[in-house]
């Protein structure tokens, strides 16, 4: 292949390589980020779990603290009894005393179902626990040969990338503007070679003056009418 067209060709093999090499990457990244998903969400319901398991253990602090200062209170109440001289103190003391233990009977129901309450929540967080062991296993399982490939991605794209930078600088000023331009605008291969007689970026069927023209001299390249992409005829066409 003449001298003059083949950096630019290498630079738009190396581009194809590369952006290969990009998508691979990008793939596997979704693929790991799905897999880590399922374990994630283990891991934050397990969070949310505790959180709730923490309020909960407080709620059961304070209830406990109420039902010992209602207990202190209905044994000082029981221990002014004998000491009432009167009826109507006695009526009195009596009331208080009554209503000192339905609170404290309020509380101590109240204290059971906040128990039963952590209880099912115990449970609860250790099956959670046991899923989220599962997923992580299966996690490591799944993603031991992306992480591999993954892996193997980072050092082609690690390669190219300044292969490609040393492709560019050899390529013309004004071609090399164009093919970032191009890059930009989204047309990710500016440089095509033509097959079958037609742009492999469009597919659109070329005029044969042109074909002739490029096949006449493989040192050349023109501008698709279609696309505007380089076109290059390549030597496997040729022969």
């Amino acid at each position: 292949m003449p001298l003059a067209i083949k950096p630019l060709i290498d630079l738009a093999d190396t581009d194809r390589d590369l952006q290969t090499y990009i998508y691979a990457r990008s793939h596997l990244e979704r693929q790991i980020d799905t897999a880590r998903s399922v374990v994630d969400q283990h891991q934050k319901s397990i969070e949310q779990k505790n959180n709730e398991l923490e309020i909960l253990a407080s709620e059961c602090k304070e209830v406990r603290n109420n039902i010992q200062m209602q207990e202190e209170l209905i044994s000082r109440l029981d221990g002014q009894v004998p000491k009432i001289r009167n009826e109507k103190e006695f009526a009195a003391s009596k009331n208080q005393l009554e209503e000192a233990r339905k609170i404290l009977g309020m509380m101590e129901d109240k204290m059971l179902n906040l128990d039963l309450k952590k209880e099912d929540l115990e449970k609860e967080i250790e099956t959670i626990k046991s899923q989220f062991d599962e997923s992580n296993s299966e996690f490591q399982r799944e993603t031991s040969g992306l992480l591999k490939k993954q892996e193997q991605a980072e050092k082609k794209i690690a390669k190219l990338q300044p292969r490609r930078t040393r492709l560019l600088k050899k390529v013309p000023q004004k071609i090399k503007r164009f093919y970032e331009r191009c890059q930009d605008s989204g047309i990710s291969t500016p440089i095509c070679a033509i097959q079958d007689r037609s742009c492999s970026g469009c597919h659109t069927v070329l005029l044969p003056q042109l074909v002739n023209e490029l096949m006449a001299n493989a040192n050349s390249h023109k501008n698709c009418p279609n696309c505007s992409r380089i076109l290059y005829f390549p030597e496997t066409e040729e022969k």
